[in-house]
This record gives structure tokens, C-alpha cells and sequence, in this order.
């Protein structure tokens, strides 16, 4: 029988056609149905479409046995075709208003009913050379010569489902890296890190042979710290890998570029002739080392899997150096922590074990004095003793400032900068010095600790430029901060980068400190301070990343 037959049938469907009876038995079809059945019309005739069509969860969709299934080693693959099923019948899922069985579509033909394509079958084609293609499929009924018959459409939708399981397996992977990247960053320590990038590269990849070698820079080498159990059974011991050696993992270490090796066989540079491994994916580590991914057949990797290897180490890598930062930070916290207990040591023995037995010399050397006076008698060595001891109570009270310097600032206040200027103005021996306050504005700051530096500024702008010097306190232009300058000869532009430094000074009385406190001081505040050279010449100091409000924008 052919279309002939049927012209109404063959005029309205241009796509692969079968005209069936009532009971479901082929009678003709387009010269189109060849493309997809494989077959003539011709030799379709006569035969049965529940033989024509199968059911999608009851074929290995193209005909191909997946890695999956040498990997687990399974010799027929039947675990790895049904996973496969389930994930191809799974895509459009049960609710999604198609059947999937070729029972339901010979109901509907016996029924007479008619389904488009948007509510049809979905279906697969055993074509006639073996290769089965996932099709649509609609029912149209009609009557000719008073008995029932069906046009049976089916439609290709091979490339329709491949994107489909493109982007549902693109979307899960995305899901599994995200998942794994959110545990990854919990690890605190590197090896456990390792571990666990390892454990979760079955997950992001879908391959279970993983292991990570980390870079030994003693030994020079790349020792193996973890891999799966699959990695274990199918490998064995895993083997170091030295500069000195052959070895395809070292070169990707050393040049830091993923490699990828589709069929390790045919590497002149593999470490092991009879190795198991025969396609390979290694993708540095950065300089902590490399993770290998493998396979145990030929071209397991397709340009998907070397992308997000790519992501999956980069994420690895980035964890190592979160790892390794906070190592570094626990051991300078760790010193600070010890520096400042050898401060608070020394502070106490300045206290203590210093100012006491000075404290008796200066009492003695003031009745002698008093006596020597109430006798008439001046003993102009007695001035000598009484500077020296004032210069050991100045530089006393420097050290002991300078101790405390170890610990932080416990927090920040509005401090007035004027009334605070003023405040350390009294307590500082100025002589005749001058002050000029050109600001109304309020900063954060540690009061106590900011009264410290400015003290000391002042104190160090009297001995360096004399009795009568002029002081000057004002914001910067920019507002990002304060200065403190005075109009005395300055500082040697040589000395400049070496003033804040402990002991440094060209006061021949003096200790060396005062300025060194000042840098302390802008440290623990998180400010910085520079010299610079004012107008008229003098010394200029400048805080900057300082917050500052104008006293107008406080009220």
C-alpha cells in the first residue's frame, strides 16, 4: 500500500508520516519517514508500531556505554544504562503533559483519538541500522471508506534533547561546585583542605579517580596527601614526582598550565609505561601543587570537565592562600603577643626597679642641697648630678610611654582638637613658645593616646628650635587629617626617613623617643604621619586617613 492512497493524509503532515489502522498496524508513510526510521516506506508496511516505537526507559539512548560504567568496572554496562535511562526519561519529568510509553500512543490510535504535538508521546525510533533517535510523536484520526485509521507523526528531537541535558547537567554541576566551594571554605587547615577538594571532585566532575600531590620545597618534589578510594583501588601506592624525573605531572606543576593527556599510552613523558591511568586531567595548584583527575579509558575529558577543573583548582588554590594568610597572621599575633609581654616586662622593671633607687638619689641629692644652702655653700657639681638625674626621669617616662605602645587602642571618641592642643600646651614646659590653634575641628581618636603624640610634638619643637619658637596646629587643606609645624630650622631632608626610628635624635639630652612615640601613636589609630617642611622652613607632621569633623557640622 502506499500514500496514495491516502492524499489528504500526506497533503496535511510534510514531517515523517506513518498512516496506521485501527489496530495500529502500518499501511504507507512519506518518503521523509527514511530519515528517521531508517527505513522505506515500503518496508515499513505491515508492521506493528508497538515494533516501530520503544520506550525511552527501556533503551541505552545512541547505543553508547558510559565511563561510568568502566569505571565501576561493570562488564556489561547495565547499571550505567539504566542510569542512563533514568536521567534521559527524567529531563522532560512526569508531570511535563507527555507519555512515554508506546502502549498509551496504540491506545490512542485504537481509541481514535488525536494528539498534537504540544501533548503527545515521547518516544524512541529503533531506526534499521541499530541506532535508536528520541522522538515527538502526534495522532491525527481519520476515516476512509468507513473505517478508522491514524496518521502517525514523529519528529527528531535528538539535538532538542542533548541541549536539554546540556543545560540540566551544566546546571547541576554548578549546583554540585557551588555546594562544594561553600564546605571548601569552612577547612582551616591545608591538608584538610586537600582532603576535601579531593572528596568533591566526583561531585563537581562526575569522576571518581582524583588525588592531590603538594609541593615538598625541602625535598623539591610533589608528594602524594590524599586521593579517593577509587583513586586508591585503581592506582595503587601513588608516587612522588621529582624535577629530576620523568613525569607528565611535574611539567604541568612547574610550567603551571592544565594539562590535559587523552590517551597517556601515547606520552613519551608518562611516569609509567604500564600505568592504568589512560587519560589524564592535571591542573596546577598554584606553588602549592597540582590536582590530578583521571580515567581508565582513552579520551575521558571532554572541554566541559577541563573548564571546571580550571574553577574547581582555582577555588582549591585560593583556599591554600586563605590557609597559609591566616598561619602567617596566628604566628605575627602569636609575636605580638609575646613582644608585648617582654614590654610589659620591661615596663615594670623601668617602674619598679629603675624609678625607686631614683627616686632616693634625687631626695638625697635635694637635702643635701637644702643643707648645703642653709650653710651658704654652693657646690656647682650638685647642678651637674641634679640634670643627669632629670635626664634618666626624662628618658624613664619615654620608655615607659614607648611600652605602651604595644597594645592597641580600645576605641575612639569626638575629641575637640583645640581644647585638646590646649590641654597638652599647659603640661608641656614651653617657656616663651607661641601657639596657634586654626581649628575648630573634632577628631576620633584615643584621647589619652593622642595627647601622648601631641606632648611630645610640642616638647620636641621647643628643644629643636628653641624657647621662642611658634607653634601652629590646623586640618589639612584636603581634610584629611591635622599638622603640627613650627617655625624653627627644620629637619635635615637626610634625616627625614629615619626620625621616627627608636633613638633617634640631635638633642645631645635628649632620648630619642619622643618621636617614636608619635609614629606609635598614628600606627594604633591606623593614621599615618609624615614630615614635611612647614612655610617658614620649620618641621611640619602630618596625620592623614584621620576622621575629622568641623565643628560646624557636629552642631
Amino acid at each position: 500500500m502506499t500514500m496514495d492512497r491516502f492524499p489528504g493524509a500526506a497533503d496535511a503532515s510534510p514531517d515523517p508520516t506513518l498512516v496506521v489502522d485501527g489496530d495500529g498496524v502500518v499501511h504507507a508513510g512519506t518518503p521523509s519517514v527514511e530519515a528517521v526510521f531508517g527505513l522505506e516506506p515500503a518496508a515499513l508496511a505491515g508492521r506493528s508500531i508497538d515494533d516501530v516505537f520503544a520506550d525511552p526507559t527501556e533503551t541505552e539512548w545512541n547505543g553508547s556505554t558510559s565511563i561510568a560504567a568502566f569505571e565501576t568496572g561493570s562488564d556489561d554496562g547495565d547499571d550505567a544504562r539504566s542510569a542512563i535511562a533514568r536521567d534521559e526519561a527524567s529531563v522532560e519529568g512526569a508531570d511535563d503533559g507527555f507519555r512515554h510509553d508506546v502502549e498509551a500512543l496504540v491506545d490512542a490510535v485504537r481509541a481514535g483519538d488525536s494528539r498534537s504535538l504540544a501533548d503527545g508521546f515521547e518516544l524512541v525510533v529503533r531506526r534499521g541500522d541499530g541506532v535508536t533517535v528520541p522522538v515527538r510523536v502526534s495522532v491525527g484520526a481519520f476515516e476512509l471508506d468507513g473505517d478508522p485509521y491514524a496518521v502517525v507523526t514523529a519528529i527528531d528531537v535528538s539535538n532538542e534533547r542533548t541541549r536539554q541535558l546540556a543545560l540540566r547537567r551544566r546546571t547541576e554541576t554548578l549546583e554540585s561546585l557551588h555546594e562544594a566551594t561553600r564546605e571548601l571554605l569552612k577547612t582551616t587547615d591545608r591538608e584538610a583542605a586537600a582532603e576535601a577538594a579531593v572528596s568533591y571532585v566526583d561531585d563537581v566532575l562526575g569522576h571518581p579517580i582524583a588525588a592531590i600531590w603538594l609541593y615538598d620545597e625541602d625535598a623539591d618534589a610533589l608528594e602524594p596527601i590524599v586521593w579517593t578510594d577509587t583513586a586508591d583501588a585503581v592506582v595503587g601506592e601513588h608516587p612522588t614526582f621529582a624535577a629530576d624525573g620523568r613525569s607528565i605531572t611535574w611539567e604541568a606543576f612547574e610550567s603551571g598550565e592544565p594539562t590535559y593527556v587523552a590517551d597517556v599510552a601515547e606520552e613519551p613523558d608518562r611516569y609509567d609505561d604500564d600505568a592504568t591511568i589512560r587519560s589524564e586531567l592535571v591542573v596546577p595548584l598554584g606553588r602549592y601543587g597540582v590536582l590530578n583527575v583521571g580515567a581508565t579509558v582513552p579520551d575521558a575529558f571532554d572541554d566541559s570537565d577541563l573548564a571546571v577543573a580550571r574553577i574547581w583548582a582555582a577555588t582549591v588554590t585560593l583556599v591554600f592562600v586563605r590557609i597559609e594568610r591566616e598561619r602567617q597572621l596566628r604566628r605575627r599575633e602569636a609575636e605580638v603577643a609575646r613582644e608585648r609581654d617582654r614590654l610589659e616586662e620591661f615596663a615594670s622593671l623601668v617602674s619598679h626597679d629603675l624609678r625607686s633607687p631614683l627616686n632616693v638619689a634625687a631626695g638625697n641629692l635635694e637635702i643635701v642641697t637644702d643643707r648645703l644652702a642653709s650653710e651658704s655653700i654652693d657646690v656647682e657639681e650638685l647642678g651637674a648630678v641634679k640634670r643627669s638625674l632629670d635626664r634618666m626621669d626624662a628618658l624613664i617616662e619615654d620608655l615607659l610611654a614607648l611600652a605602651r605602645q604595644g597594645s592597641g587602642i580600645d576605641g575612639t571618641e569626638p575629641v575637640p582638637l583645640a581644647d585638646l592642643v590646649a590641654e597638652c600646651w599647659e603640661t608641656v614646659d614651653t617657656e616663651s613658645a607661641t601657639l596657634s590653634v586654626e581649628t575648630d575641628a573634632v577628631v576620633a581618636a584615643d584621647r589619652s593616646r593622642l595627647r601622648q603624640a601631641l606632648e611630645n610634638l610640642f616638647g620636641n619643637a621647643v628643644t629643636h628650635a628653641g624657647p621662642a619658637v611658634a607653634v601652629a596646629v590646623g586640618v589639612l587643606p584636603d581634610g584629611d587629617g591635622f599638622y603640627v609645624e613650627d617655625d624653627g630650622p627644620g629637619i635635615d631632608p637626610a634625616d627625614r626617613e629615619t626620625v621616627f626610628e627608636a633613638g633617634v635624635t640631635s638633642d645631645p639630652d635628649g632620648t630619642g623617643f619622643g618621636l617614636k612615640i608619635v609614629a606609635e601613636v598614628a600606627e594604633a589609630h591606623d593614621w599615618t604621619v609624615e614630615l614635611a617642611e612647614s612655610e617658614t622652613g620649620g618641621a611640619r607632621f602630618e596625620f592623614r586617613g584621620v576622621d575629622v569633623e568641623s565643628g560646624e557640622e557636629r552642631e
